[in-house]
């Protein structure tokens, strides 16, 4: 009675089908990457429909659901949304200052890291039973994509936009959430980072990709590459464009107005 809803799937519900009739689909987002989500959801919905996948009975329904409820509740951050009397023994147990609160403290990262892991456990799960074209290994043991983008979720999460924004500080006329570090978000099939703004987001002035973007992240080589990664470094902070912050008129032939 105390199950105000699931995290990774509804009570009513057995892998998007109603239980009560499950001819009626519905696809909803679980996951910090709704479009990955929503589309290994169709997926699935559609491997249903054309018999790729057979229902179950309606007992073998609940069982599963059942079965993945019992791996969320082990969760904190997850069985703090799903049961009301944890969730309120939290509110009363915890101050705002807990460890669990502070983006810094590596007790609170971890934490998230597992609630990601298993939130992608049950995706990966879903890409395999509905023979959808991307990999992210098993229910039981996640591959090195999987990881990499729970990773890249919990710097986004912990790293990129805990930055501290401090009434009266020195840089408190320019700093904004958006004015983290990005370079340690990475891509999960090539591993090239991300490039940060090229300067204070406030700074920033048009909308095209020379006006917003910086110089790529330096390159970070050891042994006989070294010495050409150092070079190569100094060039891109020589070309790196200075930072705008106001933008001349420039008339129709392209002469700047005086």
């Amino acid at each position: 009675g105390n199950i105000v809803s699931y995290n990774t799937i509804c009570p009513d519900l057995y892998r998007g089908h109603l239980l009560s009739n499950p001819n009626m689909m519905f696809m909803m987002g679980r996951l910090d990457a709704p479009l990955l989500d929503l589309d290994v959801q169709a997926w699935l919905l559609l491997a249903h429909l054309t018999g790729d996948i057979t229902l179950p009975s309606e007992r073998d329904m609940k069982r599963f659901n059942l079965h993945s409820l019992m791996d969320e509740v082990q969760d904190p951050y997850i069985r703090a949304k799903i049961d009301k009397n944890y969730d309120e023994h939290w509110d009363d147990s915890l101050d705002d200052d807990h460890w669990m609160y502070q983006f810094g403290d590596k007790r609170a990262r971890e934490m998230g890291t597992n609630t990601l892991t298993l939130q992608y456990r049950f995706l990966a799960r879903d890409m395999i039973d509905s023979s959808y074209p991307f990999d992210l290994g098993t229910y039981k043991k996640l591959n090195g994509k999987a990881k990499a983008i729970v990773e890249m979720s919990v710097v986004s999460g912990f790293d990129f936009h805990s930055v501290q924004l401090v009434e009266g500080s020195r840089d408190s006329s320019w700093k904004t959430f958006r004015d983290g570090n990005p370079t340690n978000i990475r891509s999960i099939m090539t591993g090239t980072k991300a490039i940060p703004f090229k300067c204070h987001w406030l700074d920033l002035e048009g909308d095209g990709v020379d006006d917003i973007c910086g110089t790529p992240a330096p390159l970070n080589l050891k042994g006989k590459g070294k010495s050409k990664a150092t070079a190569m470094n100094k060039m891109l902070q020589a070309i790196r464009p200075p930072c705008v912050t106001s933008r001349a008129h420039v008339d129709e032939d392209g002469r700047d107005a005086k």
